[in-house]
């Protein structure tokens, strides 16, 4: 399972002068099939060079492609549901991701590997503390970009429930052993509730869900510290027994509802700060701008939004056009989709990424702004 630091080490890669080649494969197809499909991706993309003045790059690419091609070929037969590699064989890279959700097929170039595929599942899917349970046991799961890695080490197993010693001892005895069962209970939601505090931490976590038993879910949001309370995504219902392909199911559905209700409260307030004064930056120049001078805190993209554009070699600086750098005047690198650098740069900087899907306010914005940590 791809991890965040992982993410943000991709997004740090430059290769220049050398390209990278960013594959992405669904894996639900015979074997047969996968190597037609990549055999496809290689032939269209070596005519997209041809025709756009890149074909000196095709040369530099056939190591990669003999590498790739002998990978795919001696996949096994279920190792996940989709693939991302990233190959620069001058830079020394190739890295290979078996991810649990499915991807579109995708072969691309450039100057850093192309990211914007796993860029929007982690922020659709992003680091996620998963607490399962019901009155006896609690089970954590660490949850990213659609799968679920369970913590045994974590795991508690509450007291057993106290009960008459010799029989029954009447009214005054079973108050008695109901409040020392209630207080067990309790003790037991604490220590559950304690426990994934710290897992939230040790896992960089962002969100918090619960499942398992509803009533006690329920329960044990009641004891949950604040800080986690406001991470809390939401929960749902399942067996504590249950696997962790069920658990990643569970939690993908949850996630994908907090991030629908996420995204409104964050378009409104960019709505908010739109016009002179405001803390927004609209439009690709404004926001590729932003995003050099450190300001951006959030940054949103129509999901499919693509921009050809230029990157300088020197000082990183993005723009809409392939023209001399404004700031040191060296020449840009062409790039056939400036906002893959864009979102690798937002990542970079700590900013947080949101994919928009459907009508919204970035309809009359040029498909993409920002939220600014200052003006």
């Amino acid at each position: 399972m791809l991890e965040d630091r992982q993410l943000h080490q991709l997004a740090s890669i430059r290769t220049t002068p050398n390209p990278t080649l960013s594959l992405y494969l669904a894996l639900d197809q015979s074997r047969e099939q996968r190597m037609l499909t990549l055999g496809e991706l290689v032939k269209k993309k070596e005519q997209q060079l041809n025709n756009n003045g890149s074909k000196a790059d095709w040369p530099k690419l056939a190591e990669d492609i003999d590498r790739l091609e002998r990978m795919v070929d001696q996949l096994p037969g279920s190792p996940g549901r989709g693939l991302a590699v990233f190959a620069c064989a001058p830079a020394g890279l190739f890295e290979t991701l078996h991810l649990e959700v499915p991807v579109a097929n995708l072969l691309e170039t450039g100057p850093a590997p192309y990211i914007r595929p796993l860029a929007a599942l982690a922020g659709d899917l992003e680091p996620t503390l998963a607490v399962i349970l019901d009155g006896k046991r609690a089970r954590f799961f660490r949850c990213f970009l659609g799968g679920a890695s369970e913590l045994p080490e974590a795991e508690i197993n509450g007291e057993e429930a106290a009960t008459p010693e010799g029989g029954g001892q009447g009214r005054m005895g079973d108050n008695h052993v109901a409040r020392k069962a209630e207080q067990a209970r309790g003790r037991y939601l604490d220590e559950v509730a304690a426990r994934a505090r710290e897992l939230m931490d040790q896992t960089q976590s962002r969100q918090l869900v619960l499942g398992g038993l509803k009533s006690t879910a329920d329960e044990l949001a009641e004891h949950l510290h604040p800080y986690l309370s406001g991470r809390l995504a939401g929960s749902f219902s399942l067996e504590v027994g249950c696997n962790q392909t069920a658990v990643a199911a569970e939690v993908r559905q949850v996630l994908q509802a907090a991030r629908r209700q996420r995204q409104e409260g964050l378009l409104a307030k960019l709505a908010d700060n739109l016009g002179p004064g405001g803390q927004a930056a609209t439009g690709l120049n404004q926001t590729l701008g932003a995003l050099f001078e450190g300001k951006v805190h959030t940054l949103f993209v129509r999901r499919g939004f693509t921009a050809a554009g230029g990157a300088c070699p020197s000082c990183g600086r993005l723009r809409h056009v392939a023209d001399n750098c404004p700031i040191c005047n060296q020449a840009m690198t062409p790039v056939n989709d400036v906002v893959n650098l864009a979102v690798a740069g937002a990542l970079q900087g700590g900013a947080r990424l949101e994919q928009i899907d459907g009508d919204s306010p970035l309809d009359g914005l040029g498909d993409i702004a920002a939220l600014l940590r200052y003006a």
